[in-house]
């Protein structure tokens, strides 16, 4: 997240202005399809204990930190990209103890989490790193220019090791709590790409950015509401299953892409 601070400046602010209209339909998309969709099939397929609670706080839980550079990755607008992340994990504070209130009222599952909990989350984990780029390219551009890149390697470096050690224990993972947390996140991922993708119209430069931001969910919130809640750890394993689902669609559309680029010579 240090790397992307690196590169917000006031054009971030100019891009989100702009399209506000995109950027307010991608926010929507981005936290009211999933849940909704998610409680359905909650209720259509009887899912009930560890794996409905795991599967309904990943889709409550937008805005991962790994989506705003994958979406770069995928060929989305520089500059529109981190203002749409800064907004998805701004609103995120008020939407997910919002919609673990809507979840419990529904579901009497005596979940609680507060707006200092998730706030606080979502400020060490991503804010405060984004802001500190932002800070070193505010007062020393020349010097944001030259450790962006260097960042940006080494944050996809620690992504790939952080993916290569969850490969390596998601297999027992799954193997104790069975296949229908990471085809759930699959599914579900492939849906939010679609929305994603269908909300930011017919802008190219905006469409890989809404789509990914759409269909990443943030674990850490997920796993900081199940250990607020003394959830057993099965929940955990059910998230981490989700997340794996998730991941493997998102890098099958990144493998996609890169087929797509090199194709035509970019």
């Amino acid at each position: 997240m240090f790397a992307i601070g690196l590169m917000l400046g006031p054009a971030q602010v100019a891009a989100a202005m702009t399209r506000r209209t995109i950027l307010l339909a991608v926010l929507f998309a981005a936290v009211v399809p999933l849940p909704v969709v998610t409680i359905v099939a909650v209720e259509l397929f009887h899912l009930r204990g560890p794996v409905a609670v795991g599967l309904l706080l990943m889709a409550i839980s937008p805005g991962a930190p790994f989506a705003l550079r994958k979406a770069i990755d995928a060929g989305a607008h520089r500059d529109f990209a981190p203002a749409l992340h800064i907004a998805i994990v701004a609103l995120a504070v008020v939407t997910v103890p919002l919609s673990v209130a809507i979840l419990d009222a529904l579901f009497s599952a005596n979940f609680q989490v507060t707006y200092g909990q998730i706030g606080r989350q979502v400020f060490v984990v991503q804010l405060l790193p984004l802001l500190a780029g932002a800070l070193v390219r505010y007062l020393k551009p020349g010097l944001a220019a030259w450790l962006e890149p260097r960042a940006a390697r080494l944050g996809n470096g620690l992504v790939a090791v952080f993916s290569l050690v969850t490969l390596v224990d998601i297999v027992p993972i799954i193997a104790g709590i069975g296949w229908v947390p990471t085809a759930a996140g699959a599914g579900m991922a492939v849906l939010a790409l679609i929305t994603g993708a269908l909300v930011a119209g017919r802008d190219p430069e905006i469409r890989p950015a809404a789509a990914i931001a759409v269909a990443m969910r943030n674990p850490g919130l997920a796993l900081t509401m199940a250990e607020t809640n003394h959830a057993p750890p099965v929940v955990s394993a059910v998230i981490m299953g989700y997340t794996a689902g998730v991941a493997l669609v998102v890098s099958a559309l990144l493998w996609h892409k890169r087929r797509q680029t090199r194709a035509l010579g970019l």
